[in-house]
């Protein structure tokens, strides 16, 4: 009987360097399919000079302040017009009054994926009103950030929306 149970263990005992040698397999495959879902996927880099606008974050801080003593209002809005967007942009100074001949530009940033940014200028329709018709290459959401001057100040406003096609 002694002989029987040493025989049943040795055949059981053929197997551990097999299991061993599978986990490390298993365990190697899962590296390999990790490695490269993380260098296909969002390498994390927003700015590419974050040294260089973390020196001039007090300038950035500076012009925000100056932004908020305008005390200008705005409004921003896209509207689907057919098969294409219209850019809605309106401006008014600290009493309301519309601000006009202003020089505005859009700059669209698609905050999911990287490529797809442009930028276009606005042009005044009137009482403050400043458009432009826009062509988004995919539905999804966008960052669009407007930038105005007049008269040697400065404004800007950013709103994310969703675009749907």
């Amino acid at each position: 009987m002694a002989e029987m149970t040493e025989q049943a263990a040795h055949k059981s005992d053929r197997w551990i360097p097999w299991s061993i040698v599978a986990f490390f397999v298993v365990v190697a495959i899962l590296d390999g399919i990790f490695v490269y879902l993380a260098t296909s996927s969002h390498t994390g880099v927003v700015t590419k000079h974050a040294y260089e606008e973390g020196l001039n974050y007090n300038d950035t801080v500076a012009e925000a302040e100056a932004q908020a003593s305008l005390g200008w209002t705005s409004d921003l809005e896209i509207i689907a017009v057919g098969d294409a967007d219209q850019l809605v942009f309106r401006l008014a100074d600290a009493n309301g009054a519309a601000i006009e001949g202003a020089t505005a530009r859009a700059e669209f940033i698609r905050p999911t994926q990287g490529g797809m940014d442009f930028g276009l200028p606005l042009e005044q329709n009137g009482a403050g009103q400043y458009v432009a018709t826009v062509a988004f290459p995919r539905a999804g959401q966008w960052d669009v950030r407007v930038f105005v001057q007049w008269k040697q100040k400065r404004y800007q406003q950013t709103k994310r929306v969703v675009v749907a096609k």
